[in-house]
């Protein structure tokens, strides 16, 4: 009678599943049959199915079964669970009965399977009897400092699992959990406290229908290990800086891990806290290049207290150097620019930076842009030149790089470069030297849109002649090569007449009589043929350099750098050959100490396009080498401007500025003392001298450096003085301030009068203007 019931329980709910796949359609393509089905009877009621997973595709498992073996077996359970190789089937209690097994695969919503083809079928035999009796032999072994290992005697037939539970001496017993009818071999109790001693014990449970519980098993006993330190502490050093480690966790029960390094010999210090569990890291805020050691221990937080365990072993390393870019391309994009690209193989940097230079100089240029930069376009180069780039990564405010890069080359495309805006003064001689990007590729040059007075040499490509009006014109100057490229550029002529300016005029002023009131003078005038200057001092008098800072930065910013490091103070005028130049800012005179040369601030880039005429004055540099110029300089005596002149060799040299009339007097009278070549020792060996200007009747065979003329210092020059004047002093006064940036008016009497300022610029030249004044 039970027999049937069960049958008829067993059926209905494999019919109800049939109906269930009748109702269904198929959406998906059948996954892959399982096989190697085994079954193994774990009780009256209890089997456990093994098989092969052979698809990819399934969602979960049809298990079929029925009673008997030759009987075909039904759906009798969805697991809806895929790649599943095990599971434990449950059914009512049939002591000695034979049941047949199958296992397919499904994918596919619910209702709506799609089925593999089953396994075979396997039939197996439950036990003979029904049993349901307490476990016995319960064993508890400890592993480690949290977990212990629960085996017993399974003395059920009929069970669907067993309880295990757990308590302290002092503690109740506490449910660790349920486990399954095959399980009474390999039950592990974990999450227990370090160096604390448990007792357990195990029943068995069933639900048919209501709970059924057997008695309990005779206690177990177990003590955990006191907290495990972690061993075999091991670091690598990885690129960029960045270091690895593992080590063996052989704690079940930390809290975390307290993680140590140090540097040299100091004291370890505590790097950071890691979680629990962890056997990997790859921490990458260490120094680059630099020896550390590191420990480890873990730690269980026992109330608000840590307790530590041993530390491991001392693990060396040095750390590498932050990684370098790498795969650098350089592509002209234009006549100044070429584009850069590369790959970023750091993830530590604070930036990058770009270094590069002209080919054939020794000048480097650099260039720092921000973190994961990947590309960048350098600009201002030279049409038609050859550069040189590599690139490297730049840490904390660049206090650590990586190594550059690979170097790579690229070339400008054909063009035109220079100042296009060159100063022109009229009524005064000007040569503009038209500078071409690879000129041996030049097809044709031509300039239109000159002023009257200025002719274009093609031979020489010069511009140059008398310009006599101040109109401003616009050359456009056109240059074709032979590779198809054209260059165009303007070139703006405004002459200048070199005399200062009134720029605003003065509002009316009203003082009342014993007052004063100041009438600023920024604003008023200017002189538009410069725009800074220097004033020299010398042993025979002093004089001022014009500069021309748009026309030559590079040149014009690195002479300012030696005289604002005072570097030219004690230096003398050591060569002046007869009507061409005189040249000094290399050597110098002290006492003590004797001869010396200029400390360099290294070589600069030629810039060249302004003509050497006379009363300008250049930089000096090596023969042969264009952009090699460092601290020496000249004055040009005469138009150094024909053939085969300084406006010409090695691209020309550089002009930066221009003397006053009044200092080109003094140049004459240098340039008139008598001369002699002399050998002296400058600190690093002797140094040949020639044509050395002497202050006196006639030049000693041995050098006296009393006599040389001397730069003793050289300092900023005002562009313009001021002087002012009262037209009527008995109504008002004025006078200039002590910084002579304002005028100072002090009224007499009532009435009104007008005050005179007027301005000379360092060529002499002045303008004047009033202020109106009533005194009330």
């Amino acid at each position: 009678m039970k027999h049937s019931l069960r049958h008829a329980l067993l059926m209905k709910t494999l019919a109800f599943l049939l109906c269930l796949i009748g109702t269904g359609s198929a959406l998906a393509k059948a996954p892959n049959a399982p096989s190697d089905l085994k079954v193994k009877a774990l009780g009256v009621n209890t089997f456990k199915l093994t098989w092969k997973d052979r698809s990819k595709t399934e969602v979960g498992w049809e298990i079929r079964a029925a009673i008997g073996q030759s009987v075909k077996p039904q759906r009798f359970q969805l697991v809806p669970t895929k790649d599943l190789t095990s599971y434990v089937v449950l059914t009512n209690e049939l002591p000695g009965k034979t049941l047949t097994f199958q296992v397919a695969a499904y994918n596919g919503a619910a209702g709506s399977e799609k089925l593999s083809k089953p396994t075979k079928t396997v039939t197996v035999n439950t036990k003979a009897e029904t049993t349901f009796k307490a476990p016995t032999e319960v064993v508890a072994r400890t592993l480690d400092d949290g977990r212990v290992k629960i085996t017993w005697k399974d003395n059920c037939t009929s069970e669907y699992g067993h309880l295990v539970e757990v308590k302290t001496s002092l503690g109740n017993w506490t449910l660790m959990g349920s486990v399954g009818p095959d399980i009474s071999d390999n039950f592990t109790v974990a999450g227990l406290e370090p160096a604390a001693a448990y007792f357990f014990r195990v029943r068995a449970y069933k639900n048919a229908p209501n709970l059924l519980l057997t008695g309990y098993s005779k206690t177990a006993t177990a003590t955990t290990l006191p907290l495990l330190a972690p061993s075999v502490l091991q670091v690598t050093a990885l690129p960029d800086g960045k270091l690895t480690f593992k080590w063996n966790d052989k704690s079940f029960s930390e809290s975390g891990f307290e993680f140590e390094s140090r540097s040299g010999t100091a004291p370890f210090t505590k790097l950071q806290d890691f979680p629990p569990d962890t056997t990997e890291i790859t921490p990458s805020d260490f120094a680059f290049e630099t020896d550390y050691q590191f420990r480890l221990r873990a730690f269980r937080v026992v109330g608000s207290v840590r307790v530590y365990t041993a530390y491991t072993n001392v693990a060396s390393t040095k750390t590498t150097a932050m990684a370098a870019p790498s795969g650098l391309v350089a592509v002209a994009t234009g006549e100044n620019s070429i584009a850069l690209t590369w790959t970023d193989l750091s993830t530590r940097e604070f930036g990058y930076q770009i270094r590069f230079r002209e080919e054939g100089t020794t000048v480097d240029q650099d260039i720092n842009l921000a973190a994961n930069a990947k590309s960048h376009t350098v600009t201002g180069l030279i049409p038609g030149k050859q550069y040189s780039f590599k690139v490297r990564t730049t840490g904390f405010f660049g206090l650590t790089t990586s190594a550059f890069s690979v170097t790579v080359n690229a070339t400008t495309r054909n063009g035109i470069y220079g100042n296009f805006n060159p100063p022109i003064i009229a009524n005064k001689f000007f040569l503009y030297q038209i500078q071409l990007g690879n000129a041996a590729d030049l097809t044709s040059l031509t300039v239109v849109g000159l002023p009257p007075g200025l002719v274009f040499d093609s031979a020489k490509r010069t511009i140059k002649g008398t310009v006599t009006t101040s109109t401003q014109f616009t050359a456009t100057i056109t240059a074709v090569f032979n590779n198809g490229v054209t260059s165009t550029k303007s070139l703006i002529l405004k002459p200048i007449t070199g005399n200062p300016e009134v720029v605003q005029a003065f509002a009316s002023v009203s003082v009342v009589a014993a007052a004063n009131k100041s009438v600023p003078l920024a604003g008023k005038f200017a002189d538009p043929d410069t725009q800074s200057a220097a004033r020299v001092f010398t042993t025979m008098g002093n004089f001022v350099i014009i500069l021309f800072p748009d026309s030559t930065p590079i040149t014009t910013n690195n002479f300012l750098d030696y005289v604002d490091a005072g570097r030219y103070n004690n230096t003398f005028f050591h060569r002046a050959p007869q009507n061409f130049v005189v040249q000094g800012g290399n050597f110098g005179h002290a006492n003590p100490g004797g001869f010396f040369t200029v400390q360099s601030y290294g070589q600069i880039k030629n810039e060249p396009g302004l003509s050497n005429i006379r009363g300008t004055v250049a930089m000096a540099r090596i023969d042969g080498q264009i952009n090699s110029a460092t601290s020496s300089f000249f004055v040009n005596l005469v138009d150094n401007v024909g053939p085969g002149n300084l406006d010409e060799i090695d691209e020309g040299f550089t002009v930066f500025g221009r003397l006053t009339t009044a200092g080109m007097v003094l140049m004459d009278s240098i340039n008139a003392l008598p001369r002699q070549n002399y050998t002296v020792n400058a600190g690093n060996g002797n140094v040949p001298l020639e044509a050395t200007p002497v202050n006196d009747t006639t030049a000693p065979a041995v050098i006296n450096p009393a006599k040389l003329v001397k730069i003793t210092s050289i300092g900023a020059a005002p562009i313009l003085s001021y002087q002012v004047t009262s037209l009527n002093p008995a109504i008002a006064t004025a006078s200039l301030n002590g910084a002579k940036t304002e005028v100072i008016i002090t009224g007499v009497t009532p009435g009104s009068t007008s005050i005179t300022v007027t301005v000379t610029d360092l060529d002499g030249q002045t303008v004047s203007q009033n202020i109106p004044v009533t005194v009330p």
